[in-house]
């Protein structure tokens, strides 16, 4: 009766972990940042868990029990690796080196496939060199996975960090995910020796009811803080919440929604609403540490690229959270660089046509049009009062 219990546990994580990859998948569209590792990892363990279950409600001959099967799970390996690589990294895309990563989980399956056609291949001594292999395998991916985490994010000194709630809660997180992990490493390599004792095929099946909760935790943690998989827009509205401390540009963005009465906005809004103040914080942060429109020709599409923001979303924001136009955002951003500029000493070296161009405008008339739309006043005018003022704080003047 236990044995019963056990596999209907692990199919239901099994099918747990179905769900959760569903939710991924689910939110790529909204969610640029959904890790393929991740996915990798959470796909090959949770229908694992599921054929383990399985096996004892099926003949053992069964293909859920065949040979040629049982090494695809040494590929979550390699991709727990570089997972918390590209998540410290904040990698986007798959980098094709990374593939060689794979070899081994391959040459396994190769060996597997090659042993069935010729017997010879399958001895002792050469299952004995490939559980030594496996061991070193699983050993050498948890210490590359210890030393990215360690040297990226763990020994990381919280001055130097950008948002420390932000790192505080992915550091969290993995080394949440790496206890687990390493508990599940020694439970695959203690169950791979009890199957060598044994002269049994190497397939980590022994000791399943060990998972049973490491992956329950994992799981739970990820539906309690989906935010994790929802990459960084719902991260930062939970981070905005942790430490309430909002800091706009106020004049520019406003939070009450107006009166929509396009179709397609209305459906929009639905799934944008909630993500208004992460979406404008990362605006916000963008233009401030970046100076992207000293690039005379960054367009709209760019920026969105730039912000990894669907370009629909971009336009929603502008169109219902912001008082000014797109051309106008970046008037207002290039004049508040170049007061900026000014402030810091810039025009020591620099004319103000040469600060025209340096802030992105494509010509001077342009930058002396918006200069005195937001100030009120000439570049020159500004210069010859500056002496006698505080550094000005410019509002937006667009009719």
């Amino acid at each position: 009766m236990p044995l019963f219990f056990i596999n209907s546990a692990l199919i239901l994580i099994g099918f747990l972990g179905l769900f959760v990859i569903s939710i991924m998948l689910f939110s790529y569209r909204s969610n640029i940042f959904v890790n393929i590792y991740l996915v990798i990892i959470f796909s090959i363990c949770s229908i694992r868990n599921i054929i383990i279950g399985l096996l004892a409600f099926t003949n053992s001959g069964s293909i859920l029990n065949s040979k040629l099967i049982a090494p695809i799970f040494l590929i979550a390996v390699p991709s727990l690796f570089l997972y918390f690589k590209s998540l410290v990294k904040d990698y986007e895309h798959v980098h094709k080196k990374d593939l060689i990563h794979f070899i081994y989980p391959v040459m396994n399956l190769v060996l597997n496939l090659v042993q069935k056609y010729v017997p010879i291949l399958e001895n002792e001594f050469i299952e004995d060199i490939r559980f030594i292999s496996l061991i070193v395998f699983f050993l050498f991916y948890l210490m590359l996975s210890f030393n990215v985490l360690y040297k990226n994010l763990w020994n990381e000194s919280l001055k130097k960090s950008i948002a420390i709630a932000h790192y505080l809660l992915i550091r969290n997180w993995t080394v949440f995910m790496f206890v687990i992990a390493t508990f599940l490493v020694f439970r695959v390599l203690f169950s791979l020796y009890s199957e060598k004792l044994l002269d049994e095929l190497f397939r980590a099946h022994n000791y399943s009811v060990l998972v049973i909760m490491p992956w329950l935790l994992l799981y739970g943690k990820i539906l309690i803080n989906p935010e994790i998989l929802h990459g960084y827009p719902k991260l930062k509205k939970r981070l905005i919440k942790i430490e309430n401390n909002i800091n706009f540009t106020d004049h520019v963005w406003v939070f009450d929604l107006k009166d929509i009465s396009n179709p397609q906005d209305k459906i929009l809004s639905d799934s944008i609403e909630e993500r208004v103040v992460p979406y404008i914080t990362e605006i916000e942060n963008f233009v401030e540490k970046e100076n992207p429109f000293r690039t005379p020709k960054f367009s709209f599409a760019d920026f969105a690229r730039a912000i990894h923001i669907p370009t629909s979303h971009m336009y929603y924001i502008f169109k219902y959270h912001a008082i000014v136009t797109f051309s106008e955002y970046i008037n207002y951003c290039r004049i508040k660089d170049a007061l900026k500029l000014i402030n810091d000493g810039d025009l020591n070296t620099l004319t103000l046509e040469g600060l025209a161009s340096k802030v992105g405008f494509s010509s001077y008339n342009s930058f002396l049009t918006a200069f005195k739309e937001q100030t009120n006043q000439s570049p020159k005018d500004y210069l010859s009062s500056r002496s006698n003022m505080a550094p000005l704080n410019i509002n937006l003047a667009f009719k």
